[in-house]
């Protein structure tokens, strides 16, 4: 089937399908990826420079991505500080920086498919960085600076051959400073860009989405520029100098997915950190927005301050976020966004972009959420068997499935449209929670017997998980106070604020274990039918406790 690429976008910008359900020619495009990948490509030029990738054949992502709008006056990131203000870095800024680095790190040995990883906030540095990394042809990885034990993990997992930062991230880097980069900016452009064939890795990612946590997942070349050209030109409709925002959106997840999308567009990112917005609300106003992606935390805060989004053409949600009915049917009506059209996106970082999105429309807060245009996919079923779903319930995963960590989330398909359907088994917002990790932090408290961290339904919407993390105490006094606030300094300073579990319960008995470590399946059993509970105040428990104290505790008090 030939795609009509002019008529598909009047059909995703006038917001009316064609038909109900999934349209033809998405359906097909899940049939013939690659003749829809192509037919995009030339959609994608226009009348702007021409791309030196082919469909198939070789990608070179510094010229498509950098290279191609620098003869321009368009920014590539506009991003905002406190002390400073707006802050933006053109194209033409971005080519001569990068490719100043490029040489750098060619002289100190970096080479095509070395594994470079990016240690960087989002900000110019990391957009510099990413492109001298696709300019030599690195295999990248990213990591925000957070926790140093959450970054010497994921280090250890990735052994990179080289680390791209900012001098004073040094700190977190203790075992690895052989392996960073020097990047002084002054040597002059000397290198040719990289091109990438189809199957070569151009990232190995830490998504968040991917069990066991910490684990990389490749991005392939192909992958990374399908992505980026369905969602530049469909997921997100952007237009040359036009913005995307995400303020709040899990790095992780979503870098460098949003950061590709853009640059192959030639539109603009703009960072906007939640805390800058909280201090000033009115910040989000200041620049237009042809889309915006809106957390639960950001819904809330504008609906706290009353803020009305005066400038925003297509407004996102990620379907694996709780959906508070309530609370977004009130932030729609009193944000002044009832007119402005809306959709579901999941994205997969591991899979270059979007991988579920429901079309751009000015329609009620809902849950659809159908594989995205130009993805091979499958329904398998539930109990993973390997099979195809019988019915019209199953577990959603990318084809070809052999190198691909295995699929997670549910979808339904109900009179030809399909809705997120949760996770299989328990998660945060779609996300793998560290919790071995975070069990393995607080075991090195000084007033720690033993730790498991349990997820919890809550019994409100489907998938929707808290994580407890329950800290067994022993016999000693009970401080609660002075041990939480030790036990979220721990956890922020060695694993980063987000992975603090939605709550900690203090257990004054010893925990079972088995060959010196935690029962896990003991620990989940008693605390979710009651048990732990009854027998911290079962006078009985608290007698044994106090006499397994005597024979276990030191002679020094507990610090």
């Amino acid at each position: 089937m030939p795609f009509d690429v002019r008529r598909i976008l009047e059909q995703l910008e006038s917001g009316t399908p064609a038909e109900s359900g999934v349209p033809d020619w998405q359906q097909e495009s899940w049939r013939d990826p690659e003749g829809f990948a192509a037919a995009l490509a030339v959609a994608h030029v226009g009348r702007g420079a021409p791309l030196k990738s082919r469909a198939g054949q070789h990608y070179d992502f510094f010229h498509d991505l950098v290279v191609r709008h620098s003869t321009t006056d368009r920014l590539a990131l506009r991003s905002y500080d406190r002390r400073s203000g707006w802050q933006a870095l053109s194209y033409r800024q971005l080519q001569d920086q990068a490719a100043r680095r490029a040489t750098e790190w060619a002289r100190q040995g970096v080479k095509a498919g070395a594994k470079v990883c990016l240690l960087y906030p989002i900000g110019s540095e990391l957009l510099i960085s990413l492109a001298a990394a696709l300019g030599v042809g690195a295999c990248i990885s990213f990591l925000p600076p957070q926790g140093r034990r959450f970054i010497a993990k994921r280090l250890g997992e990735l052994g990179p051959d080289h680390i791209a930062t900012e001098p004073h991230q040094l700190l977190l880097l203790q075992g690895f400073e052989k392996q960073v980069l020097q990047s002084r900016g002054q040597a002059s452009p000397a290198f040719t860009s990289h091109t990438y064939k189809p199957e070569e890795p151009v990232g190995l990612l830490f998504s968040p989405l991917v069990e066991p946590a910490g684990t990389p997942a490749v991005l392939k070349a192909e992958e990374a520029w399908r992505g980026a050209m369905v969602d530049g030109l469909l997921t997100f409709g952007l237009g040359a100098g036009e913005h995307l925002a995400a303020p709040g959106y899990h790095p992780l997840q979503h870098m460098p997915a949003f950061l590709f999308t853009t640059l192959l567009r030639g539109a603009t990112y703009l960072h906007l950190e939640v805390a800058e917005l909280e201090a000033n609300p009115a910040l989000i106003n200041e620049q237009p927005l042809r889309a915006l992606g809106v957390t639960p935390t950001v819904r809330d805060l504008l609906l706290r301050t009353r803020t009305q989004l005066k400038s925003v053409g297509h407004w996102f949600r990620n379907p694996e976020e709780p959906i508070d009915w309530v609370a977004w049917r009130a932030w729609v009506k009193q944000c002044g966004v009832s007119s402005v059209p809306s959709s579901n996106v999941l994205v997969d970082p591991s899979a270059g972009g979007a991988v579920l999105v429901s079309p751009r429309r000015v329609r009620e807060l809902h849950t659809e959420s159908p594989p995205a245009p130009g993805r091979s996919w499958v329904l398998g079923d539930v109990n993973m068997s390997g099979q195809e779903a019988p019915g019209d319930l199953g577990v959603f995963s990318l084809l070809p499935d052999k190198e691909r960590p295995p699929g997670y989330l549910a979808l339904t398909r109900s009179y030809g449209v399909y809705h997120y359907g949760g996770p299989r088994t328990a998660r945060r917002e779609g996300r793998v929670y560290p919790a071995a990790e975070v069990a393995e932090v607080v075991q090195g408290l000084a007033f720690c017997r033993g730790a498991s961290v349990v997820p919890a339904p809550t019994g409100g919407v489907a998938g929707h998980y808290r994580y407890v993390l329950l800290l067994f105490t022993g016999a000693q006094p009970q401080q609660s106070g002075p041990w939480l606030q030790a036990v979220r300094r721990c956890i922020e300073l060695e694993l980063g604020a987000e992975h603090m579990p939605d709550r900690i319960d203090f257990i004054p008995l010893y925990p079972r274990k088995v060959k010196g470590q935690v029962d896990e399946a003991w620990c989940h059993t008693q605390y979710l039918t009651g048990a732990l509970y009854r027998k911290s105040a079962d006078p009985l428990f608290q007698a044994l406790t106090a006499l397994r104290g005597h024979l276990l505790e030191k002679a020094e008090p507990a610090v």
